[in-house]
């Protein structure tokens, strides 16, 4: 009998460690799907910390500038809340919206939709402008708020300037917004998004089929002409962010709490110089350097910081333009800016969706059969990296629409911008001083595939006739 005992409080106890590891394991994923734009990077850390620090948090909101006639209200903080889930309370508590909010609104579904009123019921960019009677859907991003954190001094202290404060992008949304107001006299000031600039027509006769493909997601207006053919605006989910599937989110793992200091910081244990100049232009050569690391939240630096670029979105106006044909073929669309764009510039991301490298064999194969891949190779830092890839087919940017050339202009770069080292992001910087209006290209440094050609189009006099 008390061996038959020995044996079931054995076994009770194998069960028990099977249990705990099982809802750890759970709880571990739960956490995972806190913030689908990225991993929720800084939430899990907070999580973590001792329960003293799990308590609300008073914010003062302002309406254009901080001031005793401009209070829109208190909205209360918990230390899981991001700047995401904050421009929803501003909405849902205090009514503080943008025009992209209501748009989504109307249309009954957060997910892409045209507007109720089409860009071809009125110009855009004066009467000159011809716009195509068939819009394609534009996906409607989120909030185009503008947020600022100022410091308020009191209701008989002068209005602070919301323009001297902090901005708050949408790039920014999957941050924590109780670290970036530590002190009660922190507060946040909402201004109403400024009208989108007009699309620049770049010929007589050019056509925008949409104002901006962006919907505001973008600090500037990224407008789309078709003056070659009748194609429509292409359909996709517009993410400022790379998306992490659920499988690739376990297979990845957490995020990576070891932050690196800014390099401006020497004597707080920083070192080395910033990435970029005072032009805001990547100091190193081409192709010289495998990784550059921008500071981050926890980079002891100000968010202002210059060694902070790529994780604040394009710079220079960009705009995608129908492609004229090579013949009978069409290049499909590309993208130009009808500003000059200085060599070292930031020019805009690849953004897509992370998915592991079984699944992008699967995909591969289908698109492959569509002549049309928007598959890129990416690999994270470390030893125990994984290989995946970037597919920017459902869930992209403007970066979708570089087109190759065997003369390149532009040239991509791994970037960290987060404390997720197995989670980079693909950059695209000037090549060389970019006047208006020339197409942006970059290589895409195909290897050859056994019994598989694709022609070349991109007319550069050195074109090798062939991508493979």
């Amino acid at each position: 009998g008390g061996l038959f005992s020995e044996e079931v409080r054995l076994a009770g106890a194998k069960r028990e460690r099977v249990v705990s590891k099982e809802q750890r394991f759970e709880e571990f994923k739960r956490r995972q799907r806190l913030h689908p734009e990225i991993t929720g990077v800084y939430a899990d850390r907070f999580l973590e910390r001792a329960p003293d620090m799990r308590h609300f948090q008073e914010l003062i909101v302002f309406r254009e500038a901080a001031s005793a006639d401009g209070v829109a209200g208190v909205l209360l903080l918990s230390p899981g809340t991001t700047l995401f889930q904050l421009r929803r309370q501003l909405a849902s508590e205090l009514g503080l919206e943008g025009r992209n909010t209501t748009l989504s609104r109307l249309a009954g579904s957060p997910n892409p939709v045209a507007p109720s009123h089409p860009l071809g019921a009125r110009p855009v960019g004066g009467d000159d402008l011809p716009i195509s009677p068939h819009i394609s859907p534009c996906p409607v991003g989120g909030d185009d708020l503008e947020l600022r954190r100022v410091v308020w001094e009191g209701e008989h202290a002068p209005a602070a300037d919301a323009a001297g404060g902090i901005p708050l992008p949408a790039a920014q949304n999957h941050k924590l917004a109780y670290p970036f107001f530590p002190l009660a006299s922190q507060v946040l000031v909402v201004r109403s998004p400024a009208a989108p600039a007009a699309p620049l027509p770049f010929l007589p006769g050019d056509t925008a089929l949409c104002a901006d493909i962006s919907r505001g997601r973008e600090a500037q207006p990224i407008a789309l002409f078709n003056s070659a053919d009748d194609e429509p605006a292409p359909v996709f989910t517009y993410v400022t962010q790379c998306v992490v599937s659920e499988s690739l989110r376990l297979l990845v793992g957490g995020p990576q709490l070891g932050a690196w200091l800014c390099p401006r910081l020497r004597g707080g244990g920083g070192g080395g110089e910033p990435n970029y100049d005072q032009h805001g232009r990547l100091r190193f050569a081409p192709h010289t350097v495998e990784s550059i690391w921008e500071c981050c939240l926890e980079s002891m630096c100000r968010p202002g910081c210059d060694n902070r670029l790529v994780q604040y979105g394009p710079r220079f106006r960009l705009e995608v333009f129908r492609c004229p044909p090579v013949g009978r073929i069409s290049k499909g669309w590309g993208i130009r800016s009808p500003e000059l764009i200085p060599r070292g510039s930031f020019v805009c991301e690849y953004v897509g969706e992370y998915i592991s490298d079984d699944e992008a064999e699967s995909r591969g194969i289908r698109y492959d059969n569509q002549k049309m891949s928007r598959l890129m190779d990416v690999y994270g830092n470390g030893r125990d990296a994984v290989h995946m890839c970037i597919d920017a087919t459902k869930f992209s940017n403007v970066g979708r629409f570089l087109n190759h050339s065997c003369e390149p202009n532009v040239f991509k770069q791994r970037v960290f911008c987060d404390h997720h080292v197995r989670l980079p992001r693909i950059a695209f910087f000037a090549l060389v001083d970019i006047p208006p209006r020339v197409e942006l290209c970059y290589d895409y440094g195909y290897v050859d595939v056994p019994g598989k050609t694709m022609p070349c189009l991109c007319g550069a006099k050195s074109c090798k006739k062939l991508l493979y």
